[in-house]
Formats: structure tokens, sequence, C-alpha cells
């Protein structure tokens, strides 16, 4: 069962949506989103459930009236109940209207794990612009590790999960049904010492099955703040092996979900936290916070150095506009979140300029002297460019979409990092013209920078232009030949013709005697180191630059 986000920018409601997807029926809509989903058998009292969806699960007709007007008083957005094919039953809709709560009716062939899940990729989807969301972290761990993944707090209660319902063992299905572990399972890992392992490190303990009990292999981590625990990461093996690097996804999941384990519990006091790791991540990628206390505030040495890794997914398809590409970055910048923190505890990433930045802070006690910034940069780029290689493949994996990253360096001090998180964005520009182009790094790609800089100069300003270039590219034009370009390639080679004629598909010696005769055209001494020169950056510009510039000289 796939979990990912809708593919297109679906119009409607939230509900509508999900109405849509499951082929169900809806007595009326809300603009209101949903905030959980939660399962109420027969006869169970509803109390607190503001944003709910609630799955009436085995309830008749004649209770569904009476649970969808309990639904109602306990401020639920939706009620789902099973119909026939005369659509949802008369009493049920009056009771709808009466509590002013719309019902999902959901046909008799749709599974009710099926719900949920559509449900679940709602919940998704609408914190598509809060990285910090539980729900989205877990299902990107369950897509990384192949498993079932669950996310507890310290009483051992179900905050999140996600993962393929079909696939779930009794205890995650009773786990979800009742929100919480179970008693008889919390009794026997306290025995095999599983807690009070993961309380003391980040440290990934293996729980082996119990096929008797039809309980599968477990991994869990420890979710902590310090020595304070915050709660506990669960995957559970599916019908597929677990992934092979499923202790680093554990791993780094677990220190992303401190912070939003935070703002988990501070969620009805907004007024007793103060701004989210993500904010102040931008804040100091881009300049905006002061870096020392930013960095007080984040736990990360004052002095320390940090590299920063660019990433942009690269989605061009018609669909790539609003509010789909902020869903499919926000998806994306979680992805990016755990392996980062799987490689770097202090990770931080960020959104910016349509793209991703990871900033990797050097371990405590590292921090680089200005004059041997450029060696240290120079002796950890091999090391980001295997984890970029790692994580772009992963990326494309998930996205479906050619996503390109580009090592920009390291930053001696943090507030130095906005103007290193620049060279990434410039790397990532010249890096677009090629999208098999995967990894690269800002010290491979200084030369085409610069060339890129002038250029773009060039093209903004106006000014000299040299006639006979001009010249040449109206000749073609009117000619539709393709004498300019030939030129520039052949300049571009350093004059090496086999190459070029097998790029422009023609005869070695065509390609000679269209350099001769581009030459001619244009009147350049090809022996001049200067009219090569003006050659190799005026063919660069863009052909509408052409009419714009001033007089040729």
């Amino acid at each position: 069962m796939q979990h990912d986000l809708p593919e297109g920018d679906v119009p409607g409601t939230p509900l509508e949506r999900i109405a849509e997807a499951l082929g169900a029926v809806l007595t009326h809509s809300a603009d209101d989103g949903i905030s959980d989903v939660v399962i109420a058998e027969p006869g169970e009292t509803l109390v607190g459930m503001p944003g709910v969806l609630v799955l009436a699960i085995g309830v008749r007709d004649e209770e569904a009236a009476e649970l969808t007007v309990a639904a109602g008083a306990a401020g639920a957005a939706c009620v789902a109940v099973r119909i026939g094919g005369e659509g949802v039953p008369p009493a049920v809709r009056e009771a709808s209207a009466e509590a002013g709560v719309p019902v999902l009716g959901v046909p008799a062939g749709v599974r009710w794990d099926t719900v949920e899940a559509e449900a679940r990729r709602e919940l998704i989807r609408g914190a598509a612009g809060r990285q910090g969301d539980l729900y989205a972290l877990a299902q990107t761990l369950a897509t990384l590790t192949h498993g079932l993944v669950s996310v507890e707090d310290t009483a051992h209660r179900v905050i999140a999960y996600a993962g393929p319902g079909e696939e779930a063992d009794e205890l995650r299905r009773r786990s979800v049904l009742g929100r919480t572990c179970p008693e008889p399972y919390l009794a026997m890992l306290r025995d095999w010492g599983v807690y009070q392992r993961v309380r003391k490190s980040d440290e990934v303990v293996e729980v082996a099955a119990v096929p008797e009990k039809d309980i599968r292999r477990r991994m869990v981590v420890g979710i902590n703040a310090g020595t304070r625990p915050l709660g506990t990461i669960w995957v559970q093996e599916g019908h597929r092996p677990l992934a092979p690097d499923t202790e680093d996804a554990l791993r780094g999941a677990a220190r992303v979900a401190g912070t939003q384990l935070i703002d988990h519990y501070y969620r009805d006091d907004p007024g007793a936290r103060l701004r989210s790791r993500e904010e102040l991540a931008h804040g100091l990628l881009t300049g905006r916070f002061n870096a020392a206390a930013l960095a007080e505030h984040l736990g990360i040495p004052a002095t320390s150095g940090a590299s920063v890794v660019a990433f942009d997914l690269r989605d061009t398809t018609a669909r790539a506009d609003g509010t789909w590409r902020d869903a499919r970055l926000a998806e994306a910048a979680v992805l990016v979140s755990v392996h980062a923190a799987a490689h770097r505890r202090d990770a931080l990433v960020a959104q910016a300029c349509g793209q991703i930045y990871a900033m990797l802070p050097e371990p405590a006690g590292s921090a680089v002297a200005e004059d041997t910034a450029d060696a240290a940069a120079t002796a950890a780029e091999p090391v980001l460019l295997r984890w970029a290689e790692n994580l772009v493949a992963a990326l494309r994996q998930h996205t479906r979409t050619p996503v390109q990253a580009c090592v920009a360096g390291t930053a001696a001090r943090l507030e130095e990092i906005p103007e290193v998180k620049l060279r990434g964005h410039r790397g990532l520009r010249i890096m677009a013209d090629d999208p098999r182009w995967r990894v690269g790094a800002y010290s491979g790609l200084v030369s085409s920078m610069l060339v890129r800089e002038a250029v773009e100069l060039m093209a903004a300003r106006g000014g000299v232009r040299h006639p006979g270039l001009t010249a040449l590219v109206a000749h073609d034009a009117g000619h539709g030949t393709e004498l300019a370009r030939s030129l520039r390639l052949y300049l571009d080679a350093f004059g090496d013709v086999g190459p070029v004629a097998e790029v422009l598909n023609v005869h070695p010696n065509t390609l000679r005697y269209r350099v001769r005769k581009a030459a001619a055209v244009a009147g350049l001494d090809l022996d001049d180191p200067e009219h090569r020169l003006a050659a190799m950056l005026q063919l660069r510009l863009p052909p509408h630059t052409e009419e714009a510039a001033g007089p040729a000289f």
C-alpha cells in the first residue's frame, strides 16, 4: 500500500479529497482540516475530539445516528460510517444536520484500513508546510525502513504512526486501536530491560519476534533530550525484511523527533515554547538571527564551524506548482532531516529559495581557525560527497524527480553559513544545465560560476558587443546554419575537432570548414587569445540580449 502524497494539486477541502479518493459519499463538507483519526466502537463515549475523523467500525444504522450526534457534541470533524447501496441512511443524515458534523458514507467494498490510510495521507498533506509534523516523520521512516512505524510518548501512548495496515501484527493492531501499548507486552519489555536501554542512550534495540503471540520482529530507539526521556520510535517488520540501514534511519529519526515531541507536549500552550527549531534553523541559514544567540538556544557550541549541503528536487512536471510543490518539498525535507541527524547529531535542516539546506555543525572541540578553514573543507569534502550521493539516491527514489545536491563547503563560524549557503544556491544553478549530474561540489564549480557571473553581468548591463559576432548570430538566424554554435563548441574543446564533430553529428572536415567560415563572417583572428575569449563569452549570451545591447564598437 502506497502512502505517498496524492499525485497532483487536488482541489477541494480535506474531507472532499478523502471522499473522492475512496469513492465515498459526504453528506456535507467543511473547510476545516482533520487533526487525527480515531476508531470508535459501538457504545463508546466520545469526549474532547476537536478536528477528529471518527471511524464508526462495527456500528449499525440505528447506532450510527446516536454516535454522529455524540461526535458532533465532542467537536469531531467528521464521522465515517459503513453504507449500503442506498447511501447514507435518512436517520444518519438527520443526525448529521442536527449535530453539524459531516458524515462520510464508506461503500461496502472499501476496507477500514484503507479509509484510515487515506485520512493519514491527508494529515501529511495538511502538514506540508510544517516540517516538524510527527506523522510526516513516521511516514518518511516507514518508507526508508520498509516497516510499520509508531511513535510513543513516555506514557506509551501512540501519538503518530505510519505503514500499511494489512501488514500489522496483533500487537500493533491493538496498540493503534487502543492508542496505547497493551500492558502485558509492556511488562514483558520491562522484564527484558528494553526501556532501560533506550532511555540511557541512542542505542537501537532489537526485539525478537514471538510467533506464538503473532508478534513480529521490531526495532526501537529512545527519543531523549539530554538525560530526559521523551518517548520511543518503533519499527515493526512487515512482509518485507527491514532495510539494511534501519538502525541509522531510526537513530536519525529519533534525533529529529526530540524537538517535535516537545512541540507535541506544548501544543496547547504555544506561549510556553520558544521559536521552533525549524524557524531558528532558517534564521541561521539566512542570517536573520544572531548566530551566537541561536547557537546557545540550539545547543551548538558558538565557535563551531558547519558544513552546508544544498538540495533541489528539480520537479519540472506540470503539477509542480503551488500546494503540490510545497508538499513535495516538505516531504523531502523530512527525509533530509532524518539522514542529516543520523550523520551528525546537531544537524539542522531548513528550506529557502525553493531548495533544502542541511547544515552539519562540526563536532564539539573541532572548530577551525580562519586560516585553516579551506583545508578543513577540503578534508571534509569526500565524506560529504559520499553522504550526499546516498541521500540523493534515496530522494530520487522517493520523489521520482531528478534531485541534485551541491556540497557548498564548510563555514569556519556559524555566522558565515549564509555566505556558504549562497555558494550552494549558485552551484545548483550551474548543475541545473545537466539533470544527469547528481552531486557536485562548490570547489569543482568555481570556474563555471565565474564564467556564468561574467555572462550575466554582460547580459544585464548591455554595453560593448563584438559586431562580427553579432553578425555571425544573425547569419545563422537568416540562413538556418550552426556556425556560431560550432565555433563555440570548438573553442570550448580547445580545438579538439573529433569530440565536437561527434556532438554535432558531422564529419571532422565539415566542422573545420564551419570554424573557418565562422571566423571569416565574424572577422575573428583565432590565433589571438582575446578574440577567442570574446567569442566564448559573447556566444554564451541569450539571443535577446543582442537587441538590448549598446552600440557595437
